[in-house]
Order: structure tokens, then sequence, then C-alpha cells
């Protein structure tokens, strides 16, 4: 089943998300993981040689001081880095979430921000206790959505990438295909409504059925011309009428 999250831009544009679960996140995680421990063991590599060879025990050998520092330095913007630096600079994305197909958000809509995605990566240390990501796993798991506990401290959602929002805006119809779209019962529907919303104490002119009405023709039909700004439902029912050529 998919999981969306909608957002209400302020400039009333609606945007629809889906939103990206425990197992697609874990395999994204999985996927980065090994990229960071190919790194890791190429940094190993290439001190171990620069070191002119590992000795016995490395720690215990003043020469290698210098090389310990830096291999143990870069290893840990590895561990830390990587994710702030790639989600960053990659819009929301790590090599793991791009290959999956996962991209991180703010909660609003926006990109992440470098702010945002630091918060969110250093937080991912409590995320990972007591081990495998066993708290990062609850706390998505019981989220409406899906947040671990660096998403709820930065304010980030991780979402599934398909180009990567669905713009509503993008569903409005040319009025000559807008018969195969709108059916006949539904235009008598739309009628019998309005017949019946004159009446002031009639059932039908409920506010619950007019926002029922309005899910299921702006779902249908997206936006249509001549709405203002910021709309009702009962607003957008009238234009999406007037629209259609039916007369109220």
């Amino acid at each position: 089943m998919r999981n969306l999250y909608y957002i209400q831009t302020p400039e009333n544009v609606p945007l629809e998300y889906e939103l990206a679960g425990a197992g697609s996140r874990g395999v994204a995680v999985i996927i980065d993981t090994f990229i960071q421990n190919l790194f890791i063991a190429v940094i190993i590599v290439i001190i171990v040689l620069i070191s002119g060879g590992m000795p016995d025990n490395i720690f215990l050998t003043e020469e290698n001081t210098i090389y310990i520092i830096l291999g143990i330095s870069l290893i840990f913007f590895l561990q830390f880095g990587y994710y702030v630096c790639f989600e960053y600079f990659m819009k929301g994305m790590t090599p793991g979430k791009k290959i999956t197909g996962l991209r991180v958000i703010m909660a609003n809509g926006e990109p992440a921000s470098f702010t945002a995605c630091l918060i969110r990566n250093f937080i991912r240390i409590a995320d990972m206790l007591p081990g495998m990501y066993g708290v990062g796993i609850i706390s998505i798991v019981l989220s409406k959505r899906f947040m671990r506990v660096g998403d709820y401290a930065a304010n980030t959602i991780v979402v599934k990438d398909k180009k990567s929002v669905k713009r509503i805006e993008s569903m409005r119809v040319d009025k000559a295909n807008m018969n195969h779209i709108v059916s006949d019962k539904e235009v008598a529907l739309l009628l019998s409504y309005y017949a019946r919303k004159k009446g002031t104490k009639n059932i039908m002119k409920s506010d619950i059925l007019e926002k029922q009405l309005y899910n299921h023709f702006y779902n249908k039909v997206g936006l249509v011309p001549d709405l203002p700004d910021y709309f009702t439902p009962g607003v957008y029912l009238d234009k999406l009428m007037d629209y259609l050529g039916i007369k109220q």
C-alpha cells in the first residue's frame, strides 16, 4: 500500500509525495554502508603503504602516529560526513538513496538544508543504538510519516523520488478532453448536489459532502481555470461547474 504525504505550498499548489518505509530505507543504508566500508578499506591500505608496511603493533610504533591520526580522522569523516555531504550536495540523496530511488526533504516540501542534513545525521548515532539501527527502525515503524529520531530532530522526511514530486497542477486537462474524464453520472451528481444545496434544511447541504465531492473531483481533474490563489471546496466546485459549462 502506498503511503502518501500531502503538502499545500504557500502558493496554494498541492504536492503529493510517497513516503519511504523501513524496507527501502534499510536497503539504502546497506548500500551506503558497503560503499563507506570500501572507502575505509582503501584508506587503510593507502596508510599502510605510506607508512612502509604495517608492523606487528602499529599503534605502539611512534613513527606511525601521524598516519594513525590521519587514518582515524578520515574514517570519522567518512562515517559522519558521508551522509551530510552527499545529502546536501546531491539534493537529499546518497548513492544508496539514489539507487533505491529515495530522497530526503524538509517536512514542508522544501529541499533539505545543510543544517537539517547536519542534525539528522549527527543524531544518526542515537538511531543506530543498540545496534543495527534498532532505535531508528522502531521509530520509523511507529511514526505515521516513517521518521527516525534524526528526522524528528531535523524536521525531515524521506520520500520516494519519482521525479520527484507529482504536481497535481499538472493534472490540469483541456476542456476538449473533459468529457472523457468526468462521466455523465458525475455530472448528474454535481447537478443534484447544487439543486438540493439550495434547500437550507436539506442533508445534501452538508459541509462533509461538499468536501467529499471536492476531494473526488480535485484528485481526478486537478486545477481548473479562474481559481483564486486561495479557494474553498465550494469555490472549487463552482469553478468546476463553470469549466464544464454546466448551469447551476
